[in-house]
């Protein structure tokens, strides 16, 4: 159906007492888990993001600001690190932004798609990522649909719209890390457009819908 799923940043260290541990983010755990699931059975292709950070890096602080700072999280190879147990892919192909390699037929092979990145904006973060998004395997005149939902989902989002993709955000399991549902108004503000080019904030290809209407307009189309 040309629909890629972004699974964004559901690791240990934002659930289970972690080190940035997200207010009321069990609310979200169930249509987290639920979601995951109707994905994987379905076997939709997804890319899983997950920080991978390294432990010296200049926007971790001791007195966080949660905007451009952040307490010390996701280090690489740590358990906090470590997707949450309801979502964890099983099978996947990894592309690493310290050693990544673009290997074409595996990437389309994979329903599975794990990149780590060494910053928040995993545009910046991992530098396969651009090839990878427009390299998966989807038909040139079938232009893939992007279906984003997890933690902190704003840069994901704000890059995809900027490259001219139509952005669907799951809105009951998107939450940013001070625990507040993602908003369109998060990114796109009459200050702040994805695009020079759009004078509105109403005109971006963005929609919200939540888990449960997605999976029924999926099973009826």
């Amino acid at each position: 159906m040309g629909n890629i799923v972004f699974k964004i940043d559901l690791q240990q260290d934002f659930f289970t007492n972690g080190s940035v541990d997200i207010p009321n983010n069990e609310s979200i755990l169930e249509n987290l888990k639920l979601f995951s699931y109707f994905c994987e059975k379905l076997n939709i292709k997804t890319i899983n993001t997950i920080r991978w950070f390294k432990e010296d890096s200049d926007f971790f602080s001791e007195l966080p600001d949660y905007n451009k700072t952040y307490p010390k999280h996701c280090i690489k190879d740590t358990k906090g690190a470590r997707f949450i147990n309801e979502v964890a892919p099983k099978q996947y192909f990894l592309l690493n932004w310290d050693g990544g390699n673009l290997v074409f037929p595996e990437i389309h092979n994979n329903n599975n798609i794990v990149v780590t990145k060494k910053n928040i904006d995993v545009f910046e973060g991992n530098p396969y990522f651009e090839s990878l998004i427009h390299n998966l395997g989807v038909p040139m005149m079938e232009r893939p649909s992007y279906i984003v939902y997890g933690i902190d989902v704003g840069s994901t989002v704000l890059g995809l719209l900027r490259r001219g993709y139509k952005v669907t955000v799951i809105k009951d399991i998107t939450i940013n890390s001070n625990g507040q549902f993602f908003k369109k108004e998060d990114i796109i503000t009459p200050k702040v457009s994805p695009d020079p080019d759009i004078k509105t904030k109403d005109s971006v290809d963005l929609e919200f819908i939540t888990s449960s209407k997605f999976i029924d307009l999926w099973k009826t189309a």
